[in-house]
């Protein structure tokens, strides 16, 4: 743990201490921060980082040699009532400390913490807070190693999208049929090659599928590809490696000569909503603005109101990466919740608007990092039109 760190910043948010606690895996910010990601444990156990003094751990007395190891003042419990009692001692003369909570669930990724857990620490005279932006600080800024393993990631990103295009195009150019799941299949292949890992596979998706923002095809249930459709592909993934961070990539093609007026217009709306989030994010930084989730939402979204389509945008901005695809940092979002959290510099994000109407949906989607200089999209080359598929097969890239 970076204990130094955390006190600095536990003192400028005039907090008495961090407690950190976990059972069975259901805080995996808090054992990250505590670097037991990989250990087994079964019992509850908390951890008190003081703004000033020593760690403070409590752990089951059958685990006790997990945490002998971790530094600081360690108390062991072996029933429910010393539990109690060794929990009151650790936060004996705190009044205000910070947990993985969030006030009326606003940050659901936050909230990771039980309800019956807040309640016994308030009983214990301590005012519990969030420690939402201890978590932006401490948990969700990149490494330079998680930043050199993401753009790796990326890179290979766009390669396995390129790859299911041309896969794409030699298929509808011999005759041969091709579904949304093949595709896909063909994109999960090209991961194993990459020796990329992610929680789910791409999204292969055409026509009217494309108005469905997590629409993903099985071996059950998909559709034929065909000269004429849209298709939208919406990928993620990172290397296996500990610390490694994800990439997040969606493109839109047409499968054939050239997209109709509709697709270019509604691709020309996004696209100037996406580069509008960015563009701002970067007006902000150079003019030393304190910028937060909501208002690059809001900035974004005001794009394709004035165009006419906000109800066809049916979800946030953009969302926190990290080791999960969907990361712990700061969201582009004032729709689906309300984040007031700070970009800072050594976060990353998504920046994916979406028109998702009847009959087709478009969304393209970048990936951002936050330099102590500003924002850098790393999802190199940014899509600037529609990908017309059939060309492919006559030797032209997207």
């Amino acid at each position: 743990m970076r204990v130094d760190a955390i006190q600095s910043c536990l003192v400028d948010l005039h907090l008495d201490g961090w407690l950190l606690y976990d059972f069975q895996g259901s805080n995996t910010i808090a054992r990250r921060v505590a670097g037991l990601e990989k250990a087994l444990i079964t019992r509850r156990w908390f951890c008190l980082i003081p703004a000033k003094g020593r760690v403070r751990w409590l752990c089951h007395r059958i685990e006790r040699s997990i945490f002998e190891s971790q530094g600081g003042d360690l108390a062991v419990y072996t029933n429910w009532t010393e539990l109690g009692e060794k929990l009151r001692e650790m936060l004996a003369g705190r009044s205000r400390v910070a947990m993985e909570y969030s006030p009326q669930g606003e940050i659901p990724y936050l909230a990771r913490v039980d309800a019956g857990t807040i309640e016994r620490i308030r009983t214990m005279g301590a005012d519990v807070v969030s420690s939402a932006e201890l978590v932006q600080v401490m948990e969700a800024r990149w490494t330079p190693e998680a930043l050199s393993c993401h753009r790796r990631a990326a890179a290979a990103l766009y390669e396995v999208t390129q790859r299911a295009l041309a896969f794409l195009s030699e298929n509808l150019a011999s005759g041969r049929e091709v579904t949304e799941f093949d595709v896909q299949q063909e994109m999960v292949r090209h991961f194993e090659q990459k020796g990329l890992t992610s929680n789910s596979p791409p999204i292969v998706a055409v026509n009217e599928r494309t108005a469905e923002p997590h629409y993903l095809p099985s071996e059950s249930c998909h559709q034929r590809i065909r000269l004429g459709d849209f298709l939208l592909l919406d990928l993620w993934a990172k290397d296996p490696s500990p610390g490694s961070v994800y990439a997040d990539i969606t493109w839109v093609a047409f499968l054939g000569e050239r997209p109709t007026r509709r697709h270019c217009e509604i691709f020309d709306v996004v696209r100037a909503a996406r580069d509008r989030g960015f563009e701002w994010i970067e007006r902000c930084w150079r003019e030393g603005r304190r910028l937060r989730g909501f208002e690059v939402d809001d900035e974004v979204r005001r794009v394709i109101r004035d165009a006419g389509y906000a109800d066809y945008f049916t979800h946030r901005t953009g969302h926190s990466l990290g080791q999960e695809d969907h990361g712990n940092g700061v969201n582009l979002d004032n729709l689906e919740t309300h984040d007031t959290r700070p970009l800072i510099p050594g976060l990353a994000f998504s920046i994916e608007p979406g028109i998702y109407l009847p009959e087709f949906g478009i969304r393209s989607e970048i990936n951002v990092y936050l330099t102590e200089r500003g924002p850098e999209v790393t999802t190199q080359p940014v899509q600037q039109a529609i990908v017309c598929v059939p060309s492919l097969h006559h030797g032209s890239k997207p």
